[in-house]
């Protein structure tokens, strides 16, 4: 009885009009938010992969100079200590201009770059326009 009852449901479903239209372009609006959300998590994911090499290898290199010459690194650690807020300033700002680079821009020029979309009510509309321009 309980199969019965289940297909009654599935025939008077799909044999009536379900009360709503989707848009014309309901499936390239879906399409593009994924898009959009998958790019903003390879972007960020490359930001912090760039990043992490560079500090990576400013570390490196800091570590092998530490061991040639350590009266260099611990006058350049003493001009960070008295000038902290400058560098500070400047590594943000740095940072700042990195990730806009690398995210943000992108996440700007993917809206921007957007094709206009023609939302047509009928499929003569549709056929009319493609004649017209052939």
């Amino acid at each position: 009885m309980n199969e019965e009852y289940l297909d009654q449901v599935l025939e008077k479903s799909l044999s009536s009009d379900p009360g709503f239209i989707l848009p014309a372009d309901f499936a390239s609006k879906v399409t593009q938010t994924i898009v959009r959300r998958e790019q903003w998590k390879v972007d960020f994911r490359e930001y912090l992969l760039y990043s992490g090499v560079t500090l990576g290898l400013i570390a490196l290199v800091s570590g092998f100079y530490f061991f040639i010459d350590q009266n260099n690194v611990t006058q350049a650690v003493s001009f960070l200590k008295e000038h902290w807020i400058s560098v500070a300033i400047i590594l943000l700002l740095l940072n700042f201009i990195f990730f806009t680079d690398k995210v943000l821009l992108r996440l700007l020029f993917i809206r921007w770059n957007e094709p206009e979309k023609i939302v047509f009510r009928n499929r003569s509309q549709h056929t009319e326009l493609l004649q017209n321009n052939s």
